[in-house]
């Protein structure tokens, strides 16, 4: 019986929309406080305050955003173990969630991304499964090792795709039954 484990650093979807959108408030806050800033020292009226006050306190606090993004990510990102077992079964483990199938069961596999990050989707019948690798600015959840280990992953699971699904735009997908793949 031949296994292959794969141990990756990363986040799942949900904690990828949080950390994003945890930057919003600090665009916000700052953008404010700088009309508040600036009215208390110049003593205008608001409605002749200059736009780039509010766009000058929003650059800072999407600067402070992603500061703490980059924090955040460090902090929240946890291992994927992905099991493939004689190339036939895939196992993937994340957090407390535990997904079991055989690669004859996916329906989609996407692929998005470029070298600094990945997004993984995984289609069956009955499960999603996203997975966010990366180690650039707005997506510090990875390393360039994890990074090596899921393009690793890739290059053991595609000669199973390239065998048995059609290729389109990144995504690979199902054959319809009946039909024959023409090359």
């Amino acid at each position: 019986m031949r296994q292959l484990k794969y141990y990756i650093k990363g986040v799942d979807l949900k904690t990828e929309l949080l950390i994003g959108f945890s930057i919003v408030p600090f665009i916000i806050l700052f953008g404010q406080l700088s009309i508040i800033l600036f009215r208390s020292i110049n003593h205008v009226e608001f409605r002749n305050i200059p736009h780039f006050v509010f766009l000058g306190g929003g650059l800072a606090g999407l600067s402070v955003g992603l500061l703490l993004a980059k924090i955040l990510g460090k902090k929240m990102s946890e291992f994927w173990e992905i099991i493939l077992i004689n190339d036939l079964e895939l196992t993937i483990r994340f957090k407390k969630r535990k997904w079991e199938m055989k690669l004859d069961e996916i329906l989609k596999f996407k692929i998005y991304g470029s070298t600094n990050f990945k997004y993984v989707s995984i289609y069956t019948n009955n499960q999603v499964i996203k997975m966010r690798f990366g180690n650039s600015g707005l997506t510090p959840f990875s390393t360039i090792n994890d990074l090596k280990e899921l393009d690793n992953f890739m290059a053991e699971i595609l000669p199973y795709f390239d065998k048995n699904y059609e290729k389109k735009d990144g995504t690979v997908q199902r054959s319809p039954s009946g039909t024959i793949k023409l090359t």
